[in-house]
């Protein structure tokens, strides 16, 4: 099997630029939405949420088990992770997180524009992704044991997010 996708430095450089383009355009998206989304705070405040993030954004080679739920992850869109992440915090603590409410969350995002081409492979992916992150989420205390946003959970999940792609999670690691 060939890998027919092969970019040149040039190409590479672009396409890693506009990625970086759509990470601070989703940082200012939610700076607008979410008061002191990118306010300083304690250490381990913010070592907490470079976890959330990383949980959200892996950088290490998926174990073998892992590979679909990883895709799955890598799959998701930055709009995915703004309905996820602004969904699960305007609900607060205690509100469900499902594939569907993801779904629902994305679609009710003010001033984005663009169709879901595919709601139920939509729906499929999300799920996996949500499948393959919720355990890590439970131990760091963004789930409870009843699949629930916990208050801290809607608190950190955008400012992960935001510190992700504002560049600023890699300082806390």
């Amino acid at each position: 099997m060939t890998d027919d996708l092969e970019l040149d430095d040039a190409e590479m450089d672009a396409l890693l630029a506009e990625w970086d383009e759509l990470d601070q355009l989703g940082a200012e998206y939610l700076a607008e939405r979410v008061p002191d989304v990118g306010a300083e705070l304690a250490l381990e405040d913010e070592r907490w949420l470079a976890q959330v993030a990383a949980s959200m954004f892996p950088s290490e080679a998926p174990e073998e088990g892992e590979i679909e739920g990883i895709a799955a992850l890598m799959a998701l869109e930055h709009v995915d992770w703004l309905g996820l992440a602004l969904g699960a915090w305007r609900r607060g603590g205690g509100s469900g997180l499902d594939a569907q409410q993801v779904q629902d969350d994305m679609i009710a995002l003010e001033d984005v524009e663009g169709d879901l081409e595919d709601p139920d492979g939509h729906l499929q992916v999300t799920e996996a992704a949500l499948l393959h992150v919720a355990p890590r989420w439970h131990e760091l205390g963004v789930l409870d044991d009843q699949d629930q946003v916990t208050e801290r959970g809607a608190w950190g999940l955008p400012r992960a997010l935001f510190r992700a792609w504002n560049g600023s999670d890699r300082a806390a690691s």
